[in-house]
């Protein structure tokens, strides 16, 4: 099919056809020997590329024969399909799948023990929301004790005011709104039990 391009190993010598009897000048002599360089630089060149063909096309038959025989081979019957491009074990990045696997189990026991941690997260902050519903709650109802507190002592304080009021007692001075309200209690009782002043 391709025929093999062979060269002459010895350099090929230039023959001129020289003018006149003189020898060369040095110039043409520098110009002959660079133009031989050139040449068997060219043909070094041309000895590569013919290589590399070759080589190219060892490689594309080989390549061609793989897959003509993967067009014989019967088709799969799984519906499973295989990645396109797979790439050749040595770019893999870990070549080592124990290290891989155990990256995994890290990465998947952090994932858990975030989770954990979220959750508890989440019941605090419910257990907090209730804790201040309650105290609220419990504000409004000590706020509400305490007016119901302070209208009692406010109706205790007119009942014994008046009931000062009513029988003034001879030789007793007028009673101040501070000793009255301390003394209230105290006339309270008496006048539940029954004693005198």
């Amino acid at each position: 099919m391709n025929t093999a391009i062979t060269f002459p190993p010895a350099a090929p010598t230039l023959k001129l056809v020289r003018g006149s009897a003189n020898p060369p000048s040095e110039k043409w002599a520098a110009t002959l020997a660079e133009e031989r360089r050139r040449l068997l630089e060219d043909q070094e060149a041309l000895r590569e590329r013919e290589a590399n063909l070759r080589d190219y096309e060892s490689r594309l038959r080989a390549l061609q024969a793989d897959i003509e025989a993967g067009r014989a081979a019967p088709p799969v019957t799984t519906r499973s399909t295989a990645a396109p491009f797979v790439r050749p074990a040595s770019k893999a990045p870990f070549a080592d799948g124990a290290a891989l696997q155990a990256a995994w189990e890290k990465f998947h026991r952090a994932r858990q023990l975030l989770e954990a941690e979220q959750a508890h997260l989440r019941d605090e902050r419910t257990v907090l929301h209730d804790q201040k519903a309650e105290v609220k709650e419990r504000e409004a109802a000590v706020g509400l004790r305490e007016t119901r507190v302070a209208e009692r002592e406010h109706l205790i304080v007119a009942a014994t005011a008046s009931s000062h009021s009513d029988e003034p007692i001879a030789g007793e001075r007028t009673l101040s709104a501070v000793t009255r309200l301390t003394r209230a209690p105290f006339d309270m009782a008496r006048s539940v039990f029954g004693g005198k002043k």
